[in-house]
């Protein structure tokens, strides 16, 4: 497959984004120096509609080649911008924090005048305290700071604060101008695939006809399915249990010794036998997973039925056993998704992130490689991750997430597995079975999959679809969805 890296988006004259009317922060009103800004002398598009810039009320201006956006509440709703304001804090702006998020079902309206603007404009240094997702932001020392005119606050389109800090995507050309998407959400997560065809779950299902999405993975046409018809398609990827996947077994108990077949697995302790009083014992779930010749991985998980928020993920003991011995592998502490031999010999584990209430736990996605004598290689520590994310390993279409030579795709974040801080690793790469990477491309935020034919699909923010095999990206609106029947 020939991969093609994701195109990097452009940080020299980009965005600026939102702050909101004066009269809603009052002490913006207090400004330090005057400067000339101007109009922009390029087109500018927000969310696919292009901007009057002569005629709006609140015009996009650029200072010292930096392109200012005007934070008033409308570009805030429509860029999925929040913002909040108080004496004591000053300007706190944030990207969305909603769940489900807004839909914006319709374009945005523009606040325009008859008159035509100037071309340039005296506009002040604003003098107020700013934090950005809990950064705080000094804009007496910011080479682009936040200005205010007629006021409002305006802020620079920068690459950190936009890309980095708001998760908006900008993009700059010649042609066209720049480009802000930002707060379009109609399409969420990916549910599977088939031979011609990927499908995403919808955040308008409200409208029952307007569940799931089907996408054409040649020509990007969309299709509305209803929930009947989402509720088959699920079905149907569960209709027999993945060979890979492992199988329901039945375990021994003779008092706190737990057996499988023959052999002595686990012996519980006083915190798995504890007993909730109002919920009762844990309930135990086993599992096998064949693992090669004569080797068998077998994982136990204890859960107590507890009211709880969020996951309830339990407790998880893993264990091989081959030529008749126990070895527990204690870097496989939780659920695993995939244990998979390959023609060497050798034999892939591997477990997806888990998620947590909020968004995943770190380190959770996991993959080590199982060599013929029986030694664990945990992928994680020889290449410092906390995650390791193997690509395939929950596709229900995908009959094998390895290759015929036994390669994974994995992707790393650029965590570091001891202190968690940012290191320069993070992107697409392959895994051999002798432990070899090879780096395909960079990481690009959003999340990747594996389809059935083996091509990467990056499904972004902001509605956007990515073909890596192909390098073909495509960019939907709320509204446009909304609309379409």
């Amino acid at each position: 497959m020939d991969l093609k890296k994701f195109p990097k988006q452009y940080s020299l004259v980009i965005l600026g984004l939102l702050c909101s009317l004066l009269p809603l922060l009052p002490t913006q009103a207090s400004a330090s120096a005057t400067v000339k800004a101007s109009l922009p002398y390029f087109s500018i598009q927000m969310n696919g509609q292009n901007m009057d810039i002569a005629h709006s009320k609140y015009p996009f201006l650029v200072y010292k080649d930096i392109t200012y956006l005007p934070m008033t509440w409308t570009n805030f709703q429509t860029l999925g911008i929040e913002y909040n304001w108080s004496d004591t804090d000053g300007l706190q702006i944030w990207s969305n924090r909603n769940f489900p998020p807004s839909i914006h079902q319709t374009v945005l309206e523009q606040d325009l005048t008859t008159k035509r603007n100037a071309n340039s404009y005296a506009v002040q240094v604003a003098d107020v305290s700013i934090t950005m997702n809990q950064i705080e932001i000094n804009n007496r020392t910011e080479p682009y700071p936040f200005l205010t005119y007629q006021d409002v606050t305006y802020m620079p389109l920068t690459w950190r604060f936009v890309h980095d800090l708001l998760k908006i995507d900008i993009q700059w050309s010649d042609k066209d101008g720049l480009s802000l998407v930002g707060g379009q959400n109609a399409i969420y997560s990916i549910i599977g695939d088939d031979e011609r065809s990927l499908y995403f779950y919808s955040l308008l299902n409200a409208d029952p006809a307007k569940s799931m999405l089907k996408m054409d993975k040649s020509d990007y046409q969309l299709q509305w399915k209803n929930y009947k018809e989402q509720e088959q398609f699920i079905k149907g990827l569960s209709t027999t249990p993945h060979p890979l996947a492992g199988q329901p077994v039945e375990l021994v108990r003779k008092d706190r010794d737990l057996y499988y077949g023959e052999l002595k697995v686990y012996t519980l302790t006083d915190a798995d036998v504890w007993e909730a009083a109002d919920w009762g014992a844990p309930v135990h779930t086993y599992k096998a997973f064949a693992a090669g010749d004569q080797r068998v991985i077998l994982s136990i998980n204890l859960t107590l039925p507890l009211a709880v928020i969020g996951p309830n993920y339990g407790s998880t003991y893993t264990f091989l056993i081959q030529n008749g011995h126990v070895t527990r592998l204690e870097d496989f502490n939780q659920k695993i998704d995939r244990v998979i031999p390959n023609p060497d010999g050798t034999v892939w584990i591997a477990s997806d992130r888990l998620p947590s209430r909020n968004n995943y736990i770190g380190g959770s996605a996991r993959v080590g490689l199982l060599d013929q004598e029986g030694t664990l290689h945990m992928v994680n520590g020889l290449l410092h991750e906390s995650d390791v994310i193997a690509l395939g390993i929950t596709n229900l279409s995908l009959p094998n997430p390895a290759s015929q030579d036994g390669s994974l795709y994995i992707v790393l974040n650029g965590i570091s597995n001891t202190d968690y801080t940012p290191q320069d690793t993070a992107g697409l790469y392959t895994l051999n079975t002798k432990l070899e990477t090879k780096r395909l491309s960079d990481y690009v935020f959003g999340d990747y999959y594996l389809d059935k034919n083996r091509d990467i699909f990056i499904k972004h923010r902001n509605n956007t679809i990515e073909n890596l095999s192909t390098g073909e990206i495509r960019t939907w609106f709320d509204y446009e969805l909304a609309q379409m029947k």
